[in-house]
């Protein structure tokens, strides 16, 4: 015999079954919010990185970090301006974390050293090159949006996933 509280009961006698079905609902909604905002990445190893960073059409910032580092006050404001703009641009580009000790090749290939950590690149070219995000100031999400736009110029617009560039060469008689 199953009893049901009397503010589980539909008017009409029968259970209502339609909030648990809201709730699973009102989860699942956020869920796809909040994978359609983006998140931060963490590259575990070179493979990952080449994967996901280099492989994709997709322009990515990518912040390398120090395990020895994480704890300076300088690497936790720049982490979290990050994840800030992970999910306030992840509709338009991708973001990632690299530990210079995890992503070594790729480290020493765009000469990312542990003194100059946090340091972010952008990758938004399909060539093996990225461009070096300076800040000027404290590192928050506005001054790394503001720096990302503006290395990006004219590259990008707001109406669509932001497409590395791809370089050609010779004129347009070549093409």
């Amino acid at each position: 015999n199953v009893t049901f509280a009397p503010e589980q009961l539909h008017p009409t006698g029968t259970r209502n079954q339609s909030q648990p079905i809201m709730q699973h609902a009102t989860a699942l909604l956020l869920l796809l919010l909040h994978s359609a905002a983006g998140s931060l990445t963490t590259l575990k190893d070179d493979a990952q990185f080449e994967a996901e960073v280099v492989q994709d059409p997709v322009v990515w910032g990518v912040l390398f970090t120090s395990k020895t580092r994480d704890d300076d006050a300088k690497s936790k404001a720049m982490l979290q301006a990050a994840h800030g703009l992970a999910a306030g641009l992840g509709h338009l580009m991708r973001w990632g974390r690299a530990d210079i000790q995890d992503c070594k090749a790729f480290a020493s290939e765009f000469n990312v050293r542990t003194r100059m950590v946090p340091r972010v690149l952008l990758f938004s070219s399909r060539a093996r090159m990225a461009d070096v995000i300076r800040l000027e100031g404290e590192p928050t999400e506005e001054a790394l949006e503001a720096a990302v736009r503006a290395a990006l110029g004219d590259q990008v617009s707001d109406e669509a996933k932001w497409m590395k560039t791809t370089l050609a060469i010779g004129g347009k008689e070549d093409l």
